[in-house]
């Protein structure tokens, strides 16, 4: 598999992943709290701004996954936008790490949040590098 084939891939499966957001749009509260419970955060906390932040976080998640869709169908075309995404969740992983971290999530979500964040930026940055010396 040549390295825009692979990118391709890759876009299209955080893309996926991302899309699922859209369930958590319109996901009766019930379900969350029993999540919320589930994972091991305790209650959830109450009030519309909590409801608002999470509607709207999953919306905007599920709208940037079709957007790694749409620059999957053509990684050359949209090179500057795979690029910005790479260094993006490359970036994303230290910060992702202190805002897990300090907000008092679980360790193994402080650390395979950002960990895949990472992990998927930088890979996207290495399939993106040029041939003959010619910089990302």
């Amino acid at each position: 598999m040549d390295r825009q084939r692979l990118q391709a891939w890759l876009l299209r499966l955080a893309g996926s992943v991302e899309i699922l957001a859209f369930i958590a749009v319109v996901m009766p509260r019930s379900w969350m709290e029993t999540s919320h419970t589930w994972l091991g955060l305790g209650d959830m906390p109450g009030g519309p701004l909590i409801m608002f932040m999470i509607r709207q976080a999953s919306y905007n998640y599920g709208i940037h996954g079709i957007s790694l869709w749409v620059i999957a169908s053509n990684v050359e075309r949209f090179r500057l936008l795979v690029l910005l995404n790479g260094i993006s969740f490359l970036v994303a992983g230290p910060i992702f790490f202190l805002i897990d971290y300090t907000s008092g999530m679980p360790l193994w979500w402080s650390l395979a949040d950002p960990f895949s964040c990472a992990f998927f930026g930088a890979a996207l940055l290495w399939l993106s590098r040029r041939h003959e010396g010619v910089p990302v």
